[in-house]
């Protein structure tokens, strides 16, 4: 921080609290009434209002699907087991469209309350769910009300190796399976083990991954009992050319006859987003596997999901007598991925295919970042949202200024220079290491960022690389350039972050992960600055200024005081802990101050007490709504759909939803 930037600070703090304290108290009670009233206010997810419409079929976070034909029609339907907040359950999306291929499915409707890893198992021609240490033996007509307990602790894999300490395990995938053919039920287990990866910031200076793999095992329990009284004896690891099964984590084992030959073969996902195929080259009393190979498509390309942490289910879905798979998606959404043949005894399979349902609410992915802005210049306001696979989408507002609930567009997923906008973190982007390859975290602001009369777009992602894009199109028909770095000129040598080894190139700004750049003309003189965390966590103000006529950014000043006087710290964890917060600025309160709104249970009321010398004391006064719809964070952002010139909230969850709450000023 400068000694201007100090000096100004301790001037402001010795006269700020005779104003905080005793001139403002009125606004101080307003606040805290304001606040009041709107906790019962309703929160509810935004409506397409668009009979007719078709998008992407989705949960919320982490999709785990059990095709079955539910209604006995004859056509199969599709259930989602959805673990996450605020959208846990089971749902159930109907098929009204008969055997086809691709039905265009009802919205979902919840049967219950549901819990993680939860799982078909497809045997003696029907269906049986199970999830760690537990069937649900009505879970068809009840979803997880109705269960029983497995006798098989969840917690048998032990510690292995030079560990010391209990294995950290996540995914648990239990399923039924007649694994040496005497037409009596044993068990499989897929373990994911964390224990030698461990987890955060074990990167050496060249970017390599310090800590050990992501482990992926499957264990079997043979029955020595019956199906209804099982007797199991002590599970062992499968193996396949004399090594245990190890996929990077999350192994949704399937067992089938996939070359048809009359044994049970086995393909498993994994923590990202391909597939691997063990053909059994022994009998089908005594299974012999052979090293995995790499899943392929019609075109001789690696079979991969969009997204990662997917969740196959092996289904014959077309009727073809071949096993066809149906896979979740992280964010989600579920793909139909088509089984088209042999090729050297290994199945060949289609690309996937996500299914479709008629639209109820909008959702853009996982982790919504959702943004209010009238991107298309029609004077209504439209939304741009990031997400957790870094794509940038667009929902277009079809009704026209001054509908508070208006008709929203399918989303359509941003370009930049002509292609395909994602950010991925890639093999090392992550601070958490190489399982988050596929992960972008994308959150943005909408600004003219180069004076130029068109609305740019300035982000951040999961790798803390703040970017913008600048608008190259017209005023209504935006386009948008390839990212360019935001530099900022650093009054002394650049700041790093304390963790990890990606480090700055030039004069860029590289700050913590996952967390909002803000754009806006903080101090009011006609350029648009930047405000965000810097790399210690502090909510900061980068001023812009004129050079010659070049636009550029002073060295951050943290300007933003609690009422204490302290600088607002947001965040103050290192590496995988650090970052994560997501804020908006608003005036909320309608006092002519702008406000913050930073991610909590939905979002949390910080009012502007006052300004003097260019910094602002904020008061907290807590969460907007009593409910809840943080997972991993909300994402918040205003809108004024109904042109009333009051902001409304609208919050991006964990689910993608995005859940909209009326300003009680303007109700």
């Amino acid at each position: 921080m400068s000694s201007i930037a100090l000096a100004r600070i301790t001037s402001f703090v010795i006269c700020v609290f005779a104003f905080a304290w005793g001139q403002t108290r009125a606004a101080v009670a307003t606040a805290q009434t304001t606040n009041q009233q709107e906790t019962t206010a309703v929160l509810t997810p935004l409506p397409y209002n668009n009979p007719g419409l078709v998008v992407d079929l989705g949960v919320g976070l982490w999709a785990w699907p059990i095709p079955w034909d539910v209604d006995q029609d004859g056509d199969f339907d599709l259930i989602v087991s959805c673990p996450d907040k605020p959208s846990n359950g089971v749902w159930y999306f109907e098929n009204q469209q008969g055997v086809t291929k691709l039905p265009i499915f009802q919205p979902p409707k919840k049967w219950s309350s549901t819990v993680h890893y939860v799982m078909p198992s497809y045997v003696n021609g029907g269906i049986r769910v199970l999830s760690p240490g537990i069937e649900y033996d009505h879970f068809i007509t009840k979803g997880t009300e109705s269960k029983k307990t497995l006798p098989i602790d969840p917690k048998f894999h032990k510690p292995l190796g030079t560990q010391t300490k209990g294995p950290k395990v996540r995914h648990n995938q239990w399923r039924y399976v007649d694994f040496n053919g005497d037409g009596v039920l044993d068990l499989s287990v897929g373990i994911e083990d964390w224990s030698f990866y461990g987890w955060d910031d074990a990167w050496d200076t060249d970017g390599k991954w310090t800590n050990g793999p992501l482990h992926g095992w499957i264990y079997v329990f043979i029955n020595r009992g019956r199906d209804d009284e099982p007797n199991y004896e002590a599970p062992f690891r499968l193996q396949a050319n004399g090594s245990d099964i190890d996929v990077f984590g999350c192994p949704s084992q399937n067992f089938g006859d996939f070359d048809d030959d009359g044994d049970l073969d086995l393909i498993c996902g994994e923590f990202l987003d391909g597939f691997t195929f063990f053909e059994n080259v022994g009998n089908r009393q005594a299974p012999v596997y052979k090293a995995g190979v790499t899943l392929k498509t019609r075109d001789d390309q690696p079979l991969k999901m969009d997204l990662q942490m997917i969740v196959p289910v092996a289904f014959d879905w077309d009727r073809d007598g071949d096993l066809d798979l149906i896979v979740g998606d992280e964010d989600g959404r579920v793909a139909l991925i088509e089984n088209i043949g042999l090729l050297e005894r290994t199945p060949v399979f289609e690309k996937p295919v996500y299914f479709q349902q008629y639209a109820d609410t909008l959702k853009c992915g996982a982790l919504a970042t959702p943004v209010g802005t009238d991107w298309d210049d029609d004077g209504d306001e439209d939304i741009l949202s990031g997400n957790t696979a870094g794509y940038i989408e667009f929902f277009e507002n079809l009704s026209g200024p001054g509908v508070s609930m208006p008709t929203w567009a399918r989303p359509v997923r941003l370009n930049a220079d002509g292609k395909l906008f994602r950010i991925m973190a890639g093999p090392n982007g992550s601070i958490q290491g190489p399982a988050e390859a596929k992960w972008g975290y994308t959150t943005l602001s909408v600004a003219d960022w180069d004076n130029d009369g068109l609305k740019d777009i300035v982000f951040n992602s999961i790798l803390g690389r703040v970017c913008w894009m600048k608008n190259i199109g017209a005023k209504g028909s935006p386009r948008l350039s390839s990212p360019t770095p935001i530099d900022v000129e650093w009054e002394s040598s650049q700041p790093n972050l304390a963790w990890g080894w990606l480090k700055p190139t030039g004069k860029e700004l590289l700050t913590q992960w996952r967390t909002t750049p803000v754009v806006m003309d903080a101090n009011q003189d006609g350029l648009n600055d930047l405000i965000m965390l810097d790399q210690e966590g502090f909510l900061a103000v980068f001023d812009r200024f004129e050079d010659e006529g070049t636009l550029k950014l002073r060295n951050p000043e943290r300007r933003f005081l609690e009422l204490s006087g302290a600088p607002m710290r947001l965040n103050a964890g290192n590496a995988g802990k650090s970052g994560r917060r997501k804020l908006s600025i608003t005036d909320w309160d309608g006092d002519g101050r702008f406000d913050l709104l930073l991610n909590s249970a939905n979002a949390d009321l910080w009012v502007q007490m006052g300004e003097q010398s260019g910094s602002w004391v904020m008061k907290h006064i807590g969460p907007l709504n009593d409910r809840n719809i943080e997972g991993h964070d909300v994402s918040p952002t205003t809108v004024d759909f109904d042109g009333d010139g009051i902001r409304d909230f609208l919050g991006g969850a964990e689910d993608g939803r995005l859940y909209f709450l009326k300003n009680t000023r303007s109700q």
